[in-house]
């Protein structure tokens, strides 16, 4: 896929968010699904006229016509900005859930401020230390679920963790689209976020994060794609988005001077 160059696009950004900032907005989340140790301010306290990304560095990728992946296409029409829908969704899965993985974007001008590095757990399925140890953690962090309504909730968390770098997401976790995670060809293990229900007392939640069984916990990559390694992953970009500029960051701004 061809991508528009980042100063052109936040430009772009900017200039639809003036023209269209009346646009109307849907309910969503349609319920709160924040456990006690989600970083970031309490989202009962957030006010409705104002994002916890408002003023942040981050933005979509998009295509080079300017359209929105396909999997966020649906949220880019129904939100008030393709900014917004790619931080908050919903996405459009179909119900099979998603998985991101964050990586260090320092050679891009975008700090590591703490977690990227400090976090990583997972390594991708054209390192050979993938295939060999299906514990091997060195390319980055990978976190997903098989419910699509968690996105908003992990982007949320991780934001406010600063786990800063670029993120690639896709659809699919167990099975759907093409490139489920569990079919072993993206990456070796990833974390999991459980669903909260509308159901449970969220006051009882500590982590959704953790405790729940449902990690895929270095179960490795398949041998049968070890053709990948040292080639870039045949991903499919159909089902995939990507948010540069991701994170938390005490003055929001990026170091645009060193893209050339």
């Amino acid at each position: 896929m061809n991508w528009i160059h980042p100063l052109l696009l936040v430009s772009l950004i900017l200039l639809g968010a003036s023209i269209d900032s009346t646009k109307a907005d849907i309910t969503w989340p349609e319920y709160n699904q924040q456990c006690r140790d989600d970083a970031g301010p309490p989202y009962l306290d957030d006010s409705p006229n104002e994002k916890y990304h408002d003023g942040s560095a981050a933005y979509p990728v998009l295509a080079q016509n300017g359209e929105c992946a396909e999997p966020m296409k649906a949220a880019c029409s129904s939100r008030p900005d393709a900014k917004t829908a790619y931080l908050e969704g919903p996405i459009s899965c179909g119900g099979n859930g998603w998985y991101c993985r964050i990586f260090n974007d320092e050679a891009n001008g975008w700090e590591n401020i703490n977690q990227t590095l400090a976090d990583i757990n997972f390594g991708q399925c054209n390192n050979e230390d993938a295939f060999e140890d299906a514990g091997f953690d060195q390319d980055g962090h990978c976190h997903g679920s098989s419910d699509d309504s968690t996105y908003y909730w992990w982007i949320r968390d991780h934001w406010h963790r600063q786990y800063n770098g670029k993120v690639r997401c896709c659809c699919g976790w167990f099975e759907g689209g093409t490139q489920p995670l569990y079919g072993r060809r993206i990456a070796n293990r990833c974390d999991y976020r459980r669903l909260v229900t509308k159901n449970e007392n969220v006051n009882n939640c500590r982590d959704a994060n953790e405790d729940h069984g449902m990690g895929f916990d270095d179960i490795g990559c398949d041998p049968q794609y070890r053709n990948q390694i040292g080639q870039a992953i045949p991903e499919d970009d159909s089902v995939c988005w990507e948010i540069e500029r991701f994170g938390f960051t005490e003055n929001g701004k990026c170091t645009w001077q060193v893209l050339k």
